[in-house]
């Protein structure tokens, strides 16, 4: 005869089974969007893993599984930043960015992306330090040059402001948010 506890503890470990197997399978969907971000050719493909994660709760989930899976992935570190940064949790973004540019000095979009951090938490001298870094590792780079220039606008430099909009917009021409930006600029004086 089986006793009470045997059932329950042979349920028990038939449960944490079923949750085991439930997060392997997660992780291996997890390491398959970042297979294919990886491998793709493009940077829209690769922006469509950052897309489809729209809720920065299991975005954060998702990359910190990604990371423990490879601890070596500076894009993963870098998608967890964004998801970070979205919720608001600058302090972390930016320690999960500093972490994707220890991994790989040449990411510009790691650079870029903790300049947004710290410039959402109002430290614009590393702000700007990171922008011009991304901007150095890849000259075409529009949105680092769009977000440089959006710190020259909240600072009130209306001609570096520009000059940065003119630069990304030069880079890629159906680039709104510069067109945008440059206008608001113009409209409080800067010179085009």
């Amino acid at each position: 005869m089986v006793s009470w506890t045997s059932s329950r503890c042979q349920y028990k470990r038939y449960v944490a089974g079923r949750r085991i197997r439930r997060q392997v399978r997660r992780s291996l969907q997890i390491l398959g969007l970042v297979c294919a971000a990886a491998a793709a050719d493009t940077g829209a493909q690769a922006n469509n893993w950052r897309q489809c994660l729209t809720d920065s709760r299991g975005a954060v989930e998702a990359c910190t599984s990604t990371i423990f899976l490879n601890p070596t992935s500076d894009g993963a570190f870098v998608n967890r930043g964004i998801a970070y940064r979205r919720r608001g949790d600058l302090d972390l973004a930016i320690r999960d960015y500093t972490e994707a540019i220890r991994l790989n000095p040449q990411a510009a979009d790691a650079f870029n992306n903790r300049g947004n951090a710290y410039q959402n938490s109002g430290d614009f001298e590393h702000a700007l330090a990171d922008y011009d870094e991304a901007i150095r590792l890849n000259p075409a780079y529009a949105h680092a040059y769009n977000n440089r220039g959006v710190l020259f606008l909240e600072c009130g430099n209306l001609d570096r402001a520009t000059a940065d909009f003119n630069q990304a917009i030069r880079h890629d021409p159906s680039y709104a948010n510069a067109h945008r930006n440059k206008a608001l600029a113009l409209e409080q004086g800067g010179s085009s």
